[in-house]
């Protein structure tokens, strides 16, 4: 079955140039179309100029002309002729451009190019992926320095309700790349209100811990239940380490969704693999789908009924 649209952010680096290469290629393996993104920044608020409220459009025009041509040759380089025609160059933040294109069109995926940015940018949204993961409601990949070949996908669960579609999503991803899959889950330290944690308790949740990843890849085939393993330590510290030691090509973890002032405090898990990015990174927002889902079926109640005529 094949796909639909997958989405990818464009500029004229070279994270950007890795990212539609691995996306041309997942959309060719999957038969969907692809289609290209590019952003032209608001030139008055990037020079601080608040005062003009919009661009005049014969200029915005001619910025869009001017980099249409642009981006056009940078795609000549990593594309074939027949997929550079689906180019998308809007006006605006990128992350605001790629969010619009990836809803309007119904993506399946968006990719982008893997970046290091500092805390403060991170957490004031200032950060395209850092954006995108806090509210599409679709898978986002984003690429790291590819190795080839590029097939070892590995899965970080934590037994939430977002374990199954994440599972989900990795065994797709191994599958289409012929790869080979590992699931990871991180039995994190036990705390409470800063006390001191009997050895015996932490064992002991260890223990039950192992037992529900058990019974959530019992259904799996023998070969995956036996590449699975348990980690102890912080979440997101243990994982990079997981990925760097088995030499990961794709990194699959889902989103929670929480609230803008955790993670600006905080920081969740996701967004602290993505500030590490020890490989490309694939994230399954389960939450947000999820919330979505049930507003719609909440909506779908409240929705008066209209009596049949006589």
């Amino acid at each position: 079955m094949a796909w639909n649209p997958i989405v990818v952010g464009v500029d004229d680096s070279a994270e950007s140039r890795r990212a539609v290469a691995l996306a041309w290629k997942i959309a060719e393996a999957v038969g969907a179309p692809l289609i290209a993104v590019h952003a032209v920044p608001d030139l008055w608020l990037a020079g601080g100029l608040d005062e003009m409220p919009v661009m005049l459009p014969e200029i915005r025009d001619t910025l869009i002309r001017d980099a249409r041509k642009q981006i056009e040759r940078l795609l000549a380089e990593v594309l074939p002729a027949e997929a550079r025609p689906r180019l998308e160059v809007r006006s605006g933040a990128p992350a605001f451009a790629i969010a619009e294109v990836a809803r309007a069109r119904g993506a399946e995926l968006v990719v982008l190019g893997g970046r290091v940015h500092g805390p403060l940018a991170r957490g004031l949204g200032r950060s395209t992926a850092h954006y995108l993961v806090r509210t599409l409601d679709v898978p986002l990949l984003v690429v790291a320095q590819p190795r080839e070949p590029f097939t070892r996908v590995l899965t970080a669960l934590d037994l939430s309700d977002a374990s199954v579609p994440t599972l989900k999503t990795a065994e797709r991803f191994a599958e289409l790349l012929h790869g080979e899959l590992r699931i990871a889950h991180v039995v994190e330290p036990l705390r409470l209100m800063y006390l001191p944690i009997a050895p015996f308790d932490q064992e002991g949740f260890a223990l039950r811990s192992s037992e529900a990843l058990d019974r959530l890849l019992a259904p799996l085939a023998p070969v995956v239940r036996e590449n699975a393993v348990v980690r102890t330590g912080p979440a997101a510290e243990t994982i990079v380490e997981e990925a760097r030691t088995w030499r990961a090509d794709l990194l699959v973890v889902g989103s929670h969704g929480k609230g803008w002032v955790d993670r600006l405090l905080l920081g969740s898990t996701t967004e602290r693999l993505l500030n590490a990015l020890p490989t490309s990174l694939l994230v399954v927002p389960f939450a947000l789908r999820a919330r979505r889902s049930a507003h719609r079926r909440v909506a779908r109640r409240a929705k008066p009924r209209t009596k049949a005529r006589t």
